[in-house]
């Protein structure tokens, strides 16, 4: 359990308490509160995981249009057609309340359409795994069920780290062949390791150690990091484009619902750590539709979910305060950065950028030119930034994912690597890694919140003035990726604060 100062402790409580609780509308509920949500590899996350699949099982065989069955509630998330052509798919032609719902709530996943808050990710999917949970005891007519979190970060014995629960990769077992998904990704249903190709992306000590939640750019925030660092990672490389690899049908694999349960441990554990969400009223009063248990249509705002004590669950366990930014002295660039006040303005230079980078099959090297105002400087640490106090971190900004299809493998990221470099060159030499799984085909992922950042701080003191004129960003997919899917990065820049 993470160690909470008193002060820290006391700030939560009071403002939790000033938090409108949303009762559990479960009638004749006798579960003491708060509900406890276990990892599913625990004793009492097995017992819930065997629970799990017998709701699954009977989900799955009711009809798309009940708002208990499987489909309804992967068609919330999103869905593998045009809202518009599901529904007629799914009720005609006809009339009815269950029609009227799925209307307002179905594909309403955050943040995947153009013009939606990327703030929204974190309480959004909250709502949707809270509602899920409500509707799996309304099935299994058991007000004991809670939706277990399947951890999948490193730190966990080799034996258990980044491997699908073997709940979820047992199809002769009678009562948890539900959770199979058969068109997983190559070694996923076997045991291996999801991340085996991947060190180090699973885990959410980045998205921890950020200090606001909403993107300033170049700082992701901790919304954005954690949408588009784990959650993205697992999601690419447990599934394929016909389940979790690609947004649309990601919620017909049992196992989303586990990741997302543990998305909302991570989210709490950050809060608990002293971190503060948003407290902007536009914000808060986005209303949403869900399903309730007797299939009626509910709503929702942002503000009633910004609190697990809310909704009166918590966590088996929690992921540990990230420990202090290491950054050589105590006023370190980055540490700087990182303590900067929510709100507070971010003035940036940009030293060097390209445009319009296509990935193929292999390694891809771009080369990344200095801009005017670097004066083929790029790393040189005295050039200031004219309109801010310098802070002396740079970060490489990535923008507009473009793809015709999920490319379905993890990209690596190097900056000025020789050619036939060595792992030990690679290593010292790695920016972070990038997955595409946030973009969708046709929609533009330019809008002034959508980007991946990488603080790249240590490795520009490393290169120093020895990077002028222009650098090389080299680019290398985890395996082969998917025919057609022709991703494409519209936009890299190096930026100084």
């Amino acid at each position: 359990m993470t160690f909470i100062q008193r002060r820290t402790f006391l700030k939560q409580a009071a403002a939790t308490a000033l938090l409108p609780l949303i009762p559990d509308m479960i009638t004749g509920c006798t579960n003491p509160f708060p509900r406890m949500r276990y990892n599913v590899l625990s004793a009492s996350g097995q017992a819930m995981i065997r629970k799990y699949a017998r709701a699954v099982r009977i989900m799955k065989s009711r009809p798309a249009y009940e708002p208990s069955s499987w489909t309804f509630w992967w068609y919330t998330h999103a869905i593998p057609m045009s809202k518009s052509e599901a529904i007629q798919q799914v009720f005609g032609e006809t009339s009815s309340a269950a029609k009227d719902l799925a209307q307002k709530a179905w594909w309403t996943c955050q943040p995947h359409q153009v013009g939606e808050k990327t703030d929204n990710f974190l309480p959004w999917h909250r709502m949707l795994v809270y509602f899920f949970e409500r509707q799996v005891r309304a099935v299994l007519h058991d007000d004991t069920f809670t939706l277990p979190y399947w951890d999948s970060t490193p730190g966990l014995p080799s034996s258990q780290s980044g491997i699908l629960p073997l709940a979820f990769r047992s199809p002769s077992d009678p009562l948890l062949a539900p959770l199979y998904i058969q068109d997983r990704n190559d070694g996923v249903n076997s045991g291996s390791p999801i991340d085996n190709e991947n060190p180090g992306v699973l885990s959410a000590a980045g998205a921890m150690a950020e200090t606001t939640y909403s993107p300033n750019s170049p700082k992701q925030g901790f919304c954005n990091s954690i949408n588009v660092g784990v959650h993205a990672y697992v999601h690419a490389l447990v599934g394929t484009v016909t389940n979790m690899g690609y947004v649309p049908t990601s919620a017909q694999d049992p196992v989303f619902w586990m990741l997302h349960s543990n998305i909302d441990r991570i989210w709490a554990s950050w809060n608990r750590g002293g971190n503060l969400n948003p407290t902007d009223p536009d914000f808060l009063n986005q209303l949403f539709w869900f399903a309730d248990p007797d299939g009626r249509a509910t709503s929702i705002k942002i503000g009633d979910v910004m609190s697990i004590e809310q909704l009166n669950y918590t966590y088996e366990g929690f992921e540990p305060a990230p420990a202090p930014f290491n950054d050589g002295p105590s006023d370190g660039p980055s540490l700087r950065l990182r303590n900067l006040a929510p709100g507070t303005p971010v003035s940036t230079t940009m030293v060097a950028s390209a445009t319009d980078v296509p990935l193929g099959s292999s390694a891809t090297t771009v080369q990344i030119k200095s801009t005017p105002e670097a004066r083929d400087r790029v790393f040189d640490l005295s050039l200031g930034v004219p309109t801010a106090p310098d802070l002396g971190a740079y970060y490489l900004v990535i923008r507009d994912l473009q793809i015709n299809a999920q490319p379905g493998v993890i990209y690596s990221l190097y900056l000025n690597v020789s050619e036939g470099a060595s792992d030990e060159e690679l290593l010292a030499h790695k920016v972070g890694d990038l997955s595409f799984f946030q973009a969708m085909p046709g929609m533009e992922m330019n809008e002034p919140t959508r980007f991946v950042s990488y603080d790249i701080t240590e490795l520009a003191k490393r290169l120093g003035r020895s990077s002028s004129g222009s650098l090389s960003l080299t680019i290398i997919p985890s395996g082969e990726p998917a025919a057609g899917s022709e991703p494409v990065i519209g936009s890299i820049a190096i930026q100084k604060v």
